[in-house]
């Protein structure tokens, strides 16, 4: 009788279930990595924008050329009115408020911006200072 002896070609099945096994503890941590950048990803997004449209507002607001006076009395608002829908951007929906600090000299204008819904969770706030212009002492340029 001949006895042969198998040749150790192959992995047992023991073989494998460790590999596997080892293979499935690294791959958790990289998951959970893998998990966080996204969630943060999505975070950083609604932070640029939330920062375009209180930018947006601001530069909106200083283009009115309305007085220290024009602008205590139009008083806070929001954008769009919360009667009309929401802005739409990067799958969220937005609003902006600003806001006008009456007793501050030079005047004090605020911009938040918050999803809609939520008014408490402001995500962006601006802050400038407005002073009236001097338009009758700005002189006029002559090309000579």
């Amino acid at each position: 009788m001949f006895f042969r002896r198998q040749s150790s070609c192959g992995f047992t099945f023991i073989e494998i279930l460790m590999t596997l096994t080892v293979v499935a503890v690294l791959f958790l941590p990289v998951m959970q990595l893998f998990s966080n950048s996204v969630y943060f990803t999505g975070e950083n997004l609604d932070r640029i924008t939330a920062m375009n449209l209180a930018q947006s507002e601001m530069e909106r607001t200083i283009n009115l050329n309305m007085t220290k006076e024009q602008l205590k009395k139009a008083g806070a608002q929001v954008f769009p009115p919360l009667e009309e829908e929401p802005f739409k951007i990067n799958r969220g929906t937005w609003r902006v408020e600003r806001e006008i600090i009456e007793d501050s000299d030079p005047l004090e204008v605020r911009v938040k911006v918050f999803r809609d819904g939520q008014p408490d969770k402001v995500m962006i706030t601006l802050v400038t200072l407005f002073e009236d212009m001097m338009w009758d002492q700005v002189k006029t340029v002559s090309s000579s």
